[in-house]
């Protein structure tokens, strides 16, 4: 799905997700799909797993 997408709207659906899930986006590698993300470790999770599905 990443290569349909440009940077910008990458970095809009990472940015609403993390908001979506409470948490906060520290540090971001798009290019190596890398995110540190603040939170609880539930909604960090939660965070992830939807992510995982976006980026992948």
């Amino acid at each position: 799905m990443t290569s349909e997408l440009n940077e910008a709207q990458l970095l809009t659906i990472v940015k609403n997700t993390v908001e979506q899930y409470g948490c906060r986006l520290v540090e971001i590698d798009l290019e190596n799909k890398i995110l540190h993300l603040e939170g609880s470790e539930t909604a960090k999770v939660k965070c992830a797993q939807v992510l995982a599905k976006v980026l992948d």
